[in-house]
């Protein structure tokens, strides 16, 4: 309804369809004196109060300096999930239409064009000029991620008795595996449930994330099976994980010695042997090597794993000659007079007069001794006992990693990269032309093809050897820890403790752990 709205000695406010029209009568009525008149008319909307002030100070003066809000104004929000609607009505105005609010409310929104979906209103608690959330879309929800579950392998490491020693004798140290049985498996990724905005559009949702399987397609196959991707093994073996990748290791089983009946073993793979190794002979795997008699070892020629673990549920007595060597970690229960090489050697009871090369060397810290010979770690040795009363000499060093050497070989790896890459360059240019007429070219043609064709392979295979070992370098020099010795019970005079460069003979008993403060051996 068109009209005059407001008038006083001031000025004049006259609503013209939707529009606020005012006369400025007489200049000096203060801007802040308009909250009062919104007040009373919150449906009046200020357009701009630069213009507003302008007005009031220029008597004679008429302008549009409003708008006329209606009753109900919808706000939607950007992403069409949202209607707000502001409330413009006098609280007069609100306790006579409060019946009929939720039809006002509902009409609103139609004419915006808004599914009329209202939220849980309290209509009792409406206020003048409030903003209320009226409508409410529904947001689509993403699909579940792929599920993924491999078998869970056995972790190696020895049973903790009561008193915190090591029992050497009964580790889950090979995991059989049948043809068929189960590996692993991914639930697949989920489709999600679509959403709509507050006009009824549908909002497709997003499918979960899938993951990927990691296994070895020669010995692991995928098969579907009630709506999953299940692994099972395609033969028997031992179960393997190399670098997060599941798969069966072949297995050679030998049941009892390897001696005169079997011959030494050379094998591709996993050998469990429940017996022991006889005096002379030796095992060499690429995979674990167990070897079970409860006895352990005396004199065999050596137990060596190129890329795994050793496990010798008994001791070695070596005599100075019986060499243990594991890519990974040797447990063993004593060993006596033999050399063991290792990433991490587990030992129960004691090292007595060998000769030890490893990352790590633990003894049990709570009784195992280290009697005579050299043991020599990279970051740490840990045992109870070191030495004895007779003042065997033994010999502990915990080197450390030579970070300066280590960055010298990465540089003289990183030049035979270069120059490695400089040669598949040209090698490859002289290939190209070849390729394209290969089937065409004679005997001597075709052997010099085949041969460039070799040492190109062979280049390639450098640089990715020579990669690999940088990253290793580098990863060494990012991540080395400074090493140490702790001797948690005694360690005798006449024990020899190096640590870096720094050497100290014991005199008297001592324990602790002993390590390069300040630059100084703290002995």
């Amino acid at each position: 309804m068109n009209g005059l709205l407001f008038e006083n000695d001031y000025i004049t406010l006259t609503k013209i369809e939707n529009t606020i029209t005012m006369v400025t009568k007489k200049g000096g009525f203060p801007i802040k004196s308009f909250d009062k008149i919104t007040q009373e008319l919150p449906r009046l909307k200020i357009t701009s109060f630069p213009e507003l002030r302008r007005a009031l100070a220029t008597e004679g003066n008429e302008s549009e300096i409003a708008s006329y809000a209606p009753a109900i104004e919808i706000i939607v929000s950007p992403d069409k999930m949202r209607a707000e609607a502001e409330i413009y009505l006098t609280e007069k105005e609100i306790e006579e239409k409060k019946h009929e609010l939720p039809a006002m409310m509902t009409e609103a929104l139609r004419t915006k064009g808004i599914q009329p979906m209202l939220t849980d209103i309290n209509w009792s608690e409406i206020r003048t000029r409030q903003s209320i959330i009226v409508v409410e879309g529904t947001p689509p929800i993403k699909g579940d991620d792929a599920v993924i579950t491999y078998i869970e392998a056995p972790e190696r490491r020895p049973v903790i008795r009561e008193d915190g020693s090591a029992d050497y004798y009964e580790m889950n140290f090979v995991t059989p595996i049948r043809k068929g049985d189960w590996l692993g498996e991914k639930i697949l990724a989920q489709e999600g449930t679509n959403g709509r905005d507050i006009f009824g559009n549908e909002i497709v949702s997003k499918k979960g994330l899938d993951s990927k399987l990691y296994y070895d397609r020669k010995s692991v196959e995928e098969v579907q099976e009630n709506g999953k991707i299940v692994l099972r093994a395609i033969h028997g073996g031992v179960l393997e994980f190399k670098n997060g990748v599941v798969g069966i290791g072949q297995q050679l089983v030998i049941n009892g010695d390897v001696g005169p009946e079997t011959g030494s073993i050379t094998f591709d793979g996993t050998v469990v042997i429940s017996g022991t190794v006889l005096a002379g002979y030796s095992v060499n795997a690429t995979g674990d090597i167990s070897v079970g008699a409860k006895e352990g070892v005396t004199n065999a020629k050596e137990v060596r794993s190129e890329q795994a673990d050793v496990y010798i549920q008994g001791g070695v007595f070596g005599g100075g000659s019986t060499v243990i060597e594991a890519k990974g970690t040797i447990f063993i229960k004593h060993a006596n007079e033999c050399n063991l090489f290792a990433h991490t050697i587990q030992v129960g009871l004691y090292l007595l007069g060998s000769e030890v090369i490893a990352d790590y060397v633990y003894v049990d810290r709570n009784k195992g001794r280290i009697i005579g010979g050299n043991i020599e770690a990279k970051y740490r040795i840990e045992c109870a006992f070191a030495g004895n009363r007779h003042e065997r000499a033994t010999m502990l060093f915990a080197k450390g990693a030579d970070k300066e050497a280590l960055q010298i070989e990465v540089q003289k790896m990183a030049l035979s990269i270069k120059n490695l890459q400089k040669q598949i360059i040209q090698l490859e240019a002289h290939l190209e032309p070849l390729e394209k007429n290969v089937e065409t070219l004679v005997a001597a043609q075709r052997e010099a093809f085949d041969k460039i064709q070799g040492i190109l392979r062979k280049s390639r295979e450098e640089v990715f050897t020579f990669d690999q070992a940088i990253q290793a370098n580098l990863h060494i020099m990012r991540t080395a820890i400074a090493p140490q010795i702790e001797i948690t019970r005694e360690a005798s005079p006449g024990v020899t403790l190096q640590i870096g460069s720094r050497t100290s003979t014991l005199e008297s008993p001592a324990n602790g752990v002993f390590e390069i403060i300040d630059g100084v051996l703290n002995i």
